[in-house]
């Protein structure tokens, strides 16, 4: 009898399924932070490029159904649009670190972007709306009370949009009211302020620390990774002013453009050091 339960366990022992090696967990996705303000109607603006060159300004819109990019902006790129309306951009660069490629959109000018502009409701000039082909594909946190939004992508791809072919984008309503816009625009004699420059760029992502902005990362081939910042670094004074977190930085970088000679005091460790950085071509 002893012997027919060691047969019985012993075949149970061997029929058992092999343990499953755990599988290799994906690591989180990037996120990235993406500078935007508040039009004073209170829409969304971002800043991007389009194959290179820029920036331009987009309204972040859940309602448009597509990425909508102003026929003179496209114009000037070179990008022209299909029989249905519809263009391909090889590049488009939210700031932030946002990039996509072979982007779909549409060659046109949104009457709401007209209208907005007519009036210069916006405070710069439009260059068009980035809708749900885009958006779909991160998840976006949005505290009002920051300058940075959080984009997360997301393993999904959106499909293109079938209510676009042809003109129809919503109507002659909506085409008539950005032609008035635009008309009463010019009678008060209201424009848009100009093109804004490009942003200085350091090429360091900073967070606060207990007393000094800290540089996290550093981008390799950027000014600050050229003059020599490293990780960890804590960045006391610019051009021989304190600052004491991030947002002092950001300040004085928008003061700044691209070419300009700026020497930034940073604490490493027990030591203190002048590092002279060029700026580079940001957003």
């Amino acid at each position: 009898m002893k012997m027919l339960w060691s047969c019985a366990a012993l075949a149970v022992f061997c029929l058992a399924p092999p343990g499953r090696a755990e599988e290799p967990t994906k690591p989180p996705p990037k996120s990235f932070q993406v500078p935007y303000r508040l039009t004073k109607p209170k829409h969304i603006l971002v800043r991007a490029k389009i194959n290179g060159k820029g920036p331009y300004n987009f309204i972040v819109d859940t309602g448009a159904p597509a990425l909508f990019v102003a026929v003179p902006v496209a114009r000037k790129l070179g990008v022209k649009s299909e029989s249905n309306g519809w263009g391909t951009f090889d590049r488009f660069e939210i700031e932030g670190g946002v990039v996509l490629t072979k982007v779909k959109g549409r060659v046109e000018t949104p009457p709401q972007v007209e209208g907005m502009n007519g009036l210069g409701l916006a405070g710069v000039e439009l260059h068009g709306m980035i809708g749900y082909n885009i958006l779909a594909r991160y998840r976006m946190e949005i505290d009002l009370t920051r300058d940075k939004m959080i984009w997360t992508p997301l393993d999904y791809k959106p499909k293109e949009s079938k209510s676009l072919a042809g003109k129809g984008r919503g109507g002659s309503e909506i085409d008539l009211l950005g032609g008035i816009l635009k008309s009463l625009g010019s009678l008060l004699g209201t424009k848009a302020s100009p093109p804004v420059r490009l942003r200085g760029f350091l090429g360091v992502e900073l967070k606060d620390g207990a007393d000094f902005p800290i540089v996290q990362s550093v981008l390799a081939d950027g000014p600050a990774g050229k003059a020599g910042v490293k990780p960890g670094d804590q960045i006391t004074h610019i051009r021989g002013r304190g600052v004491t977190d991030t947002s002092d930085v950001q300040r004085f970088l928008d003061r700044l453009v691209v070419g300009d000679d700026v020497k930034l005091t940073v604490q490493r460790g027990k030591e203190k050091k002048d590092i002279a950085v060029k700026i580079g071509e940001g957003l």
